[in-house]
C-alpha cells in the first residue's frame, strides 16, 4: 500500500490482483481497478495477471502510481482512469517492495540472479541502465526491495547476499553495506535527507545506518 503525496487517497494491492483506492479521510473505497478475467482477451494495459507485491505513488504527480508483481511487468496507473493502465514497463520480476520513483526515473528490484537492480525512464518506459549489485556468481542478486536515497544514490537488498547495499548510480560506486547475517533483506527505506537508511528482514532483524 501507499499514500498519494497530497494525502487525499491511499491504495492497496496484493494476492487477488485488484487495486483498491480509498479516501484517506473516510477510509471508504472510491474505486477498484479490477484484475482481468482470464476467460477474456488480455491486453498490455489490463491489470496484473499474477500477484502484486509493490505499489508506489509518484512523488509529485499525485494522480499517478505504479504497481508490480510476479507477471514481469510494472504498470503505470492514473487514479482518474476507470480501469486501464496508462503504460507498461516490461521485464521486472517484483517479489517485494521493489519499486520506487524519483523525478522521471523508476527504480526496480527484481528477484533474479543477474541485472536485478535497474533504472528506467518513467516517460518512455525504456531501460536506462543496469545498476551493479555486489554478488558472487554462486549467490546471485535476488532482490526484494529498493529505494532512492537521493537523486544519485539508491539502496537495495534481498536474499542473494542477505544484505543491502547503497550505491551511486552515476559512478556505480558501492557506498555501504548492511548485512543481516544469513537472513534475507525484505524491505529497505531511507530518510528524506538520504543520510540515514533502514534495513529489515527475516527473523526480526532491523538495522539503522548512516551514509557518510
Amino acid at each position: 500500500m501507499d499514500y498519494s503525496m497530497d494525502g487525499s487517497v491511499f491504495a492497496t494491492a496484493g494476492k487477488d490482483r485488484h487495486i483498491r483506492l480509498y479516501d484517506s479521510h473516510t477510509s471508504e473505497i472510491v474505486n477498484i481497478l479490477r484484475a482481468p478475467d482470464f476467460h477474456h482477451d488480455l491486453s498490455l494495459t489490463s491489470g496484473h495477471i499474477r500477484r502484486i507485491f509493490a505499489l508506489r505513488f509518484h512523488p509529485s504527480e499525485y494522480h499517478i502510481f505504479l504497481t508490480g508483481g510476479w507477471d514481469d511487468s510494472v504498470k503505470v496507473w492514473d487514479k482518474r482512469m476507470a480501469k486501464e493502465a496508462r503504460c507498461v514497463i516490461n521485464g521486472p520480476h517484483i517479489c517485494g517492495p521493489g519499486i520506487d520513483i524519483r523525478n522521471n526515473y523508476v527504480l526496480t528490484a527484481s528477484w533474479v540472479a543477474r541485472n536485478a537492480l535497474q533504472l528506467w525512464d518513467f516517460r518512455t518506459g525504456n531501460l536506462l541502465q543496469d545498476i551493479p549489485f555486489p554478488a558472487s556468481q554462486l549467490q546471485g542478486e535476488f532482490l526484494y526491495a529498493a529505494r532512492f536515497c537521493t537523486d544519485s544514490v539508491v539502496l537495495a537488498g534481498g536474499s542473494g547476499t542477505f544484505s543491502a547495499h547503497a550505491a551511486n548510480i552515476k559512478t556505480q560506486e558501492v557506498l555501504g553495506e548492511v548485512s543481516l547475517s544469513h537472513k534475507a533483506v525484505q524491505t529497505v527505506d531511507a530518510a528524506p535527507s538520504g543520510q540515514a537508511m533502514a534495513v529489515a528482514g527475516v527473523g526480526g532483524n532491523l538495522h539503522i545506518a548512516e551514509l557518510c
